[in-house]
């Protein structure tokens, strides 16, 4: 099975009012299984950027300045805007081909893709610079659903005797199954992920999060601050160096 070349796969957008197009790295991708009505769809979630304004002289940030992430799906996106203060940030569900003329996920399959079985290919194929994939495989049994991530590898941890790994990436999308959200693409949190075992995953979610000053909590930030441990499958891949 293909695995996803993610250093040369992209998100771009295409205005209606011929503006500016934007061309995005992808960094993740989550495909939702649903075992009853047996249907899937997969999201991606693109590199995060920082708020500017466009094509004008200096100061070229917007201050206070936000990072800008999204998630995308064939139909459908949401934009999360994450501040300085959790009380500022947002969310913003919208419909591809309204929101703009046209969206392209340009998503290329990674060349000769094999599958690592052991912790010394890890190590062998880390030590030769080998591109590196993941998939961790989810469930959710009381409601049938399931859940593929798929991500690169950013940062890789090992031992060579006895050959030893710790994988710690991120940012990923983790699905949140219990979440009433009206649209799938809105079910998402963003995490990072750490694991050293094929058949469980921790992570560890970006959620507002209170500051103390010594005399109580005064105020909120948006940071990775909600660990959840799951029983997982994962499964590592690699490319040609």
């Amino acid at each position: 099975m293909s695995a996803v070349d993610f250093a040369h796969s992209y998100m771009t957008w295409f205005p209606n009012d011929q503006g500016n197009i934007a061309r995005i790295q992808l960094d993740a991708a989550c495909t939702l299984y649903d075992e009853r009505a047996a249907t899937s769809e997969t999201f991606y979630l693109i590199a995060p950027c920082r708020a500017e304004r466009m094509y004008v002289d200096t100061p070229l940030f917007l201050m206070p300045n936000y990072e800008f992430a999204a998630i995308w799906g064939q139909d459908d996106f949401v934009l999360i805007r994450t501040h300085w203060s959790s009380a500022r940030d947002n969310r913003e569900h919208g419909f591809n081909r309204v929101r703009w003329a046209d969206v392209h996920l340009d998503v290329r399959p990674l060349a000769a893709t094999r599958l690592l079985t052991d912790a010394a290919a890890i190590v062998e194929a880390t030590l030769a610079n080998q591109p590196l994939v993941a998939r961790t495989e989810l469930w959710d049994e009381a409601h049938s659903k399931r859940a593929r991530l798929e991500y690169p590898f950013k940062t890789m941890n090992l031992m060579k005797d006895p050959p030893r790994f710790q994988v710690d990436t991120g940012p990923l999308i983790l699905p949140d199954f219990a979440s009433g959200a009206p649209h799938a693409v809105e079910r998402f949190d963003l995490a990072h992920v750490v694991y050293n075992a094929f058949d469980k995953a921790e992570f560890i979610l970006r959620r507002p999060t209170l500051l103390a000053d010594g005399a109580g909590p005064s105020a909120s930030t948006t940071d990775y601050s909600v660990v959840q441990v799951l029983p997982a499958h994962n499964e590592l891949y690699c490319g040609p160096a």
